[in-house]
C-alpha cells in the first residue's frame, strides 16, 4: 500500500519533529524545503523569497520581506518589488510539485496544506499537531532565539493568523479544524519521540483496517 502521510502544524508544537521521527521510523521520505527548492528553481528565484510567501497570504508576507514582522496589522510599510507569480500561482505551483513527489515516493510531507491539496487514497494518514501556548512559547524561545516570552508569543500568534488566513483563502476550509484530518494531538501530553510511536501505531491499524476492507469488498 502507497504511504502518504500528511502532517499541519501550529509554531511550536513540534510537528516537524514529529514528522521526522515518523519519516525515520517507517523509512520515508521526509518533504519539507524540498518543496520551496524545485519551486524557487522553478519560477527561477531566491529559495527565501517562495519560504517567505508560502503558507502566508500577501498582505502577510509583504510585511515579512519588508522587515516587520512583529508590527502591528495597522504599520506602515513600503512593499518590496513583487515577483511575477500570485498567491494563487504559488499555491497551486508546490501542489504540483507535492503531488510528483508523493507519486513517486512514500513520504511524510509537513506544512504547505498537503492535506488538501494531496489526493486522497486508502494508505494516507492526515495529522494536525497543537499545544497549549505555553508548551509553544518554550519550544520557540528555545529553537528560534526568541529573546524574551513576549517575542515568542507575537511570533505564535502571527504564525497562526497566516496559517488560518492562508488556508481558508486558499482552500476554503479552517486550518485548525479536526474534521480535516484523520487525527489532531496534543503534543505536549506525551514527550515527542512517544508522540511520533502513538501515531505510528494508529497509522498501522488504520492501513490493517483498509486492506481488511478491501479483503471483504473482493
Amino acid at each position: 500500500m502507497r504511504t502518504t502521510i500528511t502532517i499541519s502544524r501550529q509554531l511550536g508544537s513540534g510537528g516537524s519533529y514529529v514528522g521526522q521521527l515518523i519519516a525515520r521510523k517507517l523509512n520515508l521520505k521526509y518533504v519539507d524545503r524540498e518543496v520551496l527548492q524545485l519551486a524557487a528553481k522553478e519560477f527561477g528565484c531566491d529559495e527565501r523569497t517562495v519560504a517567505a510567501r508560502a503558507e502566508r497570504v500577501s498582505s502577510f508576507w509583504e510585511r515579512i520581506l519588508g522587515g516587520l514582522t512583529f508590527g502591528a496589522p495597522e504599520s506602515h510599510y513600503a512593499p518590496p518589488p513583487l515577483p511575477n507569480f500570485s498567491d494563487r500561482e504559488l499555491f497551486e505551483k508546490l501542489g504540483e510539485i507535492m503531488k510528483r513527489i508523493a507519486g513517486k515516493h512514500n513520504c511524510v510531507v509537513v506544512g504547505l496544506a498537503g492535506v488538501h491539496v494531496l489526493p486522497r487514497h486508502a494508505g494516507m494518514f492526515s495529522i494536525f499537531c497543537h499545544a497549549p501556548t505555553g508548551f509553544r512559547v518554550n519550544r520557540v524561545m528555545k529553537l528560534y532565539k526568541a529573546g524574551t516570552k513576549e517575542d515568542a508569543l507575537m511570533m505564535i500568534e502571527e504564525s497562526d493568523e497566516m496559517r488560518k488566513k492562508y488556508f481558508e483563502a486558499m482552500t476554503r476550509r479552517e486550518w485548525a479544524c479536526a474534521e480535516n484530518y484523520h487525527i489532531s494531538v496534543d503534543t505536549s501530553l506525551l514527550p515527542l519521540d512517544d508522540t511520533a510511536d502513538v501515531l505510528i501505531e494508529i497509522y498501522k491499524r488504520k492501513c490493517a483496517d483498509e486492506i481488511e476492507g478491501m479483503k471483504t469488498e473482493v
